[in-house]
């Protein structure tokens, strides 16, 4: 295989295992955390002892809030609620619009959430964000964004039907892949939640 070939061939992988529509995403989500740092470095003067307040009161908490069903709920709620949405996103054309302002949001909201904590605890409580921030990342970031990138496909499709007036001569297809990969999702943000709820506890009791 000549210099060119191999060239093209690259290429090819590459555009395959990164299509556009997966860099536009990450491109969003990159900008909503670095507008939460931005944010959350503005604001750290008037909120830090309000969350450190919030921060002792929660590990005062922790051991009672583990088997409270409020606190399941507004975890299993924290974990699902992007990634549904993501997911949703996909059977409508607006789609196109809203999941590079969704990944804008999430990426926002978590690291608004990180460095706000981080700025009020201080540096000698680092592991105790990482037993309160790791799960999150490790769960629910990948989901959304495996969810996101393919529905942001089909929503594109949508987009160019509407814009065609129905004169496509493939209609959008939901197949199988695309509910095996919401079913793999939710498989793995439930085990997300209840490593949350089992296991942040006993890392800050600790």
């Amino acid at each position: 295989m000549n210099g060119f070939a191999r060239a093209r061939k690259l290429r090819y992988v590459t555009v395959d295992i990164l299509p556009l529509r997966s860099l536009l995403l990450a491109l969003f989500l990159m900008c909503g955390i670095f507008a939460g740092y931005v944010v959350s470095g503005r604001l750290a003067g008037e909120t830090g002892s309000e969350l450190q307040r919030y921060f002792d009161g929660y590990l005062a908490l922790a051991g009672e809030r583990a088997g409270n069903v409020e606190t399941a709920a507004q975890t299993v709620a924290c974990f699902f609620r992007a990634p549904v949405l993501a997911f949703l996103f996909g059977f409508a054309s607006i789609g196109v619009a809203m999941l590079p302002l969704l990944f804008a949001a999430q990426g926002f909201v978590l690291s608004f959430s990180l460095f706000s904590f981080a700025a009020a605890i201080g540096r000698e409580s680092f592991l105790l964000l990482v037993a309160l921030f790791a799960f999150r990342m490790l769960f629910v970031l990948p989901c959304t964004f495996v969810l996101g990138s393919a529905a942001l496909e089909k929503s594109y499709a949508l987009a160019l039907l509407s814009v065609g007036g129905g004169k496509r001569t493939r209609p959008v297809v939901y197949g199988s892949p695309y509910w095996y990969r919401f079913a793999v999702c939710c498989v793995c943000l439930s085990v997300g939640s209840v490593l949350e709820l089992w296991l942040v506890p006993l890392l800050l009791a600790a």
